[in-house]
């Protein structure tokens, strides 16, 4: 059976920015436009991200730049039998989605530690009928992609009380509604750097939202706002359109790396995706887990890349290229502005890797920050004693009449030209055959072959590349 708790952690989704575009294609496609800041068409749009990745600690002070931190409440708060009475400086009649007064708070009484935790409006903790326990259902629509509420986890060592501790959840008008005696099935372990030490060991311990219960398909996911020694704080954010009555779900996998102790051998989630058993984020399937990988906290996304023995590279999207994944035909470039012929539509700069790390390492792509798993057989131009990274290049398509050529300008770089009128929507094609690299002498050896289906009326029908 499910566990009662386990609510969705230090999430950073550190690669979630506002400068990517979207746009539906459709059921099953989805563009990436280009970000408009980070290079210009014909900078080199391919980086290795491990120069960039910060650390939990950077990550946190980064988010801090960009997200006013709240002030700690300066009020009394008194905890009177009808409810909570809130000083005139923190009076707000919504507090829970204005962060001027923060909805948890721990109090040390003579019995013990209490958590005080107003539930806001959109939300209740009823009883679940699947298993004995809770679960959270929404008393409000969200639509896709909408802020549901800001939530808040105190950082707690919890060993000295024997991890238990009382929880009073109140309205947002101040009203008890009820009362919780918990262990440590309300918190996480927490990941951080400095979260252990001989004197102590920090959990992330949670009000209402700590009822939240695991899918395999969760509705609802938590990137981090900020943290500090003694709390953090998130927001709750809908994967999908949740309505009146719909559990809001979260999924376990996304904040612990080994589940020790809280592994779920029999998930009960009920998903038409169900994963069978929850085991944690190093329980996944490889691609599952690069899947998922924007939105983990970073010491799991670390802890991924080392263990996995994981290198990745970080690629931007050009000026007036697009990128359109697909769950029919994978991942493709188009142009989204006209070229003419003989026009540039960018330069590239390869990553040469090694052939024994080629061998040995798993290889992700960031593009716009969007993970995708690369194949080697395919997504790498093999070369006598390396092999060429494209990074978002990787994605162009063969045919066999293309509408671009390449041109080697150096060992490593390249400029990408139209050689016919290139119109918005059109896929960006390459004739694969003609991939010799000609500054640096290097022919393109061919590791795989495949039925070419491209249509045009030229087509070679099978190829080596």
């Amino acid at each position: 059976t499910l566990s009662l708790h386990r609510h969705i952690s230090l999430f950073n989704y550190c690669h979630l920015q506002a400068t990517v575009a979207m746009i539906t294609m459709g059921n099953n496609e989805s563009l990436h436009l280009a970000s408009p800041t980070p290079t210009a068409a014909f900078a080199s749009p391919l980086s290795l991200s491990s120069k960039m990745m910060l650390s939990s600690h950077q990550h946190g002070q980064s988010r801090l730049q960009s997200v006013a931190m709240p002030e700690a409440a300066s009020s009394t708060i008194t905890i009177e039998e009808k409810g909570i009475t809130i000083g005139a400086e923190n009076s707000d009649p919504n507090p829970t989605r204005c962060l001027r007064f923060k909805p948890l708070e721990v109090r040390q009484t003579d019995g013990g530690m209490v958590l005080i935790s107003i539930i806001p409006d959109g939300f209740a903790v009823v009883d679940n009928e699947k298993f004995e326990g809770k679960k959270i259902v929404a008393t409000e629509s969200f639509r896709k992609g909408s802020v549901m509420y800001t939530g808040y986890a105190a950082m707690l060592d919890l060993s000295s009380i024997g991890q238990a501790f009382e929880l009073k959840i109140y309205s947002e008008d101040r009203q008890l509604l009820s009362k919780h005696y918990n262990d440590d099935t309300h918190s996480v372990d927490d990941h951080a750097p400095g979260s252990k030490t001989s004197s102590e060991s920090k959990r992330q311990v949670y009000g209402w939202d700590g009822f939240m219960n695991h899918s395999c398909d969760a509705n609802a996911y938590f990137p981090l706002l900020y943290r500090t020694p003694t709390e953090m704080c998130y927001q709750a954010i809908a994967l999908r359109d949740i309505d009146v009555g719909d559990e809001v779900t979260c999924d376990y996998a996304l904040f612990d790396y080994y589940c020790d102790g809280h592994k779920i051998e029999a998930c009960a989630c009920g998903s038409t995706v169900c994963r069978g058993k929850m085991l944690g984020f190093q329980g996944l399937p490889l691609q599952t887990k690069v899947e998922l990988l924007d939105m983990v906290e970073e010491e799991i996304k670390d802890k991924f890349l080392q263990e996995e023995h994981v290198t990745v590279y970080k690629s931007y999207l050009p000026q007036g290229i697009g990128l359109v994944t697909s769950s029919i035909d994978g991942s493709h470039l188009v142009a989204t502005r006209r070229f003419e012929i003989g026009q540039p539509l960018f330069i590239n700069s390869a990553e040469l890797v090694p052939m024994d790390d080629l061998t040995s390492r798993v290889f992700l792509l960031d593009v716009d920050g969007k993970y995708i798993l690369l194949d080697k057989d395919h997504h790498f131009i093999y070369r006598d004693g390396y092999a060429e990274m494209l990074g978002f290049d990787s994605f162009m398509d063969h045919s066999c009449s293309p509408s671009t050529e390449q041109e080697y300008i150096t060992k490593h770089e390249y400029v990408v030209r139209a050689k016919k009128v290139i119109l918005p929507g059109d896929k960006i094609t390459c004739d694969y055959g003609c991939l010799e690299n000609g500054v640096a002498k290097q022919k393109n050896l061919g590791t795989s072959s495949f039925v070419c289906k491209c249509g045009e009326n030229n087509c070679r029908g099978s190829l080596v590349c």
